[in-house]
């Protein structure tokens, strides 16, 4: 090619880049959310609420945010209950915490998935004088690392004697070893399995219920002191001293 030629070309090319196209521009979180849904913008939202966010009394475009940011990263499905938001009242004054929490499936789900992931396994102990066993054992390894991440929960410690732990404590136990494993293994912090989340909720109820009962107790002995009077020679003894 000649340069004339090829000067010639090089005047026709746009100095600038083409503009993206509207496809292509910065989504937010619930744009990308419906999106990777298949479903309308109405129908996504009339799902969450009835699913992810059902926990909920109230509210905000933040939470609703904050729980699609998390399911994207961890690549979870909130219309599926795989990752959910849920309160605790610490006191019935004050604002109710929101935590988020992962259901079993949901920790399969991101252990599974994870690219270093490179399988797991459970040990069980011998059963105690229950039947139960003692505890029990997981252990994941990674293809990045030379030695395995292994974390054992007792039965003794974890054990509510509340809801599943009645019915399938072996089960709950193994559960619970696979969620505290797999939050060391992977570095996963911020987020709660349901057994945590339920053991929250209780233990802000309980200082909420000890903190109303000490201002009660406070309260009537003030009372009770206010309806004893010090005599007057007492009161002379106490300005003596």
């Amino acid at each position: 090619m000649s340069r004339r030629k090829f000067n010639a070309r090089q005047e026709k090319l746009p100095n600038s880049p083409a503009p993206l196209r509207p496809e292509a521009a910065a989504l937010n979180v619930l744009e990308r959310s419906v999106r990777r849904s298949g479903l309308s913008y109405d129908s996504f939202v009339r799902l969450i609420i009835q699913s992810a966010l059902s926990r909920l009394s109230i509210w905000t475009q933040a939470d609703l945010d904050r729980l699609l940011l998390l399911a994207e990263r961890l690549g979870l499905d909130p219309l599926n209950n795989e990752i959910y938001a849920t309160e605790v009242t610490p006191e019935s004054s004050k604002k109710p915490r929101i935590v988020y929490v992962v259901g079993v499936d949901g920790w399969c789900k991101i252990i599974n998935s994870h690219p270093q992931f490179d399988g797991m396994k459970f040990l069980e102990s011998a059963p105690g004088d229950d039947g139960l066993p003692l505890y029990i054992e997981c252990t994941i390894y990674r293809k990045d690392r030379r030695v395995a991440t292994a974390v054992r929960e007792y039965m003794h410690e974890a054990h509510t004697s509340q809801g599943a732990w009645l019915t399938h404590p072996s089960r709950m136990l193994r559960h619970k070893a696979m969620v505290q494993c797999a939050r060391t293994c992977f570095g996963l912090g911020g987020l709660y399995e349901p057994d945590e989340a339920e053991r929250v909720r209780s233990a802000l109820h309980g200082e909420a219920n000890n903190h109303v009962t000490s201002k009660a107790n406070g309260a009537n002995q003030v009372k009770t002191g206010r309806a004893r009077p010090l005599g007057t020679s007492m009161v002379k003894d106490w300005i003596q001293k």
